[in-house]
């Protein structure tokens, strides 16, 4: 009986192991599920360094935010979608970078078309009236953009070069 009960451990055990390595079944799908959960994917402060890293126009910001209610291209209706945001600008709100990480991919389709909206309305109001021509610039080069969940707005040079090397680089890191 004890030999036959061992036997039948063994062959268990034998199972166990070749279930193991198929793909998706056994013990060690379970621990590579695992290792895959814990990978951190990026956050916003993690992608407005790489930005500006890319572009190198942090010189000119000096106010950073984790309010969405701090970005004026949010309604309050869109406020509601951000689910975390990094935004950092300067005096003027002229130069300006702001990651939005939204809670879902229609919230940060909505995003999207907010900046896109605000982004118009400034390049073709006299809301520019009061900047100088190098802000000017900035604000019509900036560029905007979503990949997953997450939506950016890179205004951080007169030159549209400089700031799709950030978006580029936020693209990356995702």
């Amino acid at each position: 009986m004890k030999y036959r009960a061992r036997k039948m451990g063994a062959f268990a055990l034998l199972l166990a192991l070749m279930a193991s390595m198929v793909p998706g079944t056994g013990v060690r799908s379970g621990f590579h599920a695992e290792a895959k959960t814990e990978k951190k994917s990026a956050d916003c402060k993690t992608l407005c360094g790489e930005a500006l890293k890319a572009a190198g126009g942090s010189s000119k910001l000096k106010y950073t935010s984790t309010s969405a209610m701090d970005f004026g291209a949010l309604t309050p209706s869109t406020r509601g979608k951000v689910k975390n945001i990094q935004y950092i600008c300067d005096d003027k709100e002229a130069y300006s970078l702001c990651v939005m990480e939204a809670k879902n991919a229609s919230g940060a389709k909505s995003l999207l078309k907010a900046i896109q909206k605000y982004k118009k309305a400034n390049c073709s109001s006299d809301y520019l009236s009061d900047y100088s021509d190098s802000e000017r610039k900035v604000f019509k080069n900036a560029v905007c953009g979503k990949k997953k969940n997450f939506v950016w707005y890179v205004a951080l040079s007169p030159k549209k070069k400089d700031n799709n090397k950030g978006q580029s680089a936020i693209k990356k890191k995702l």
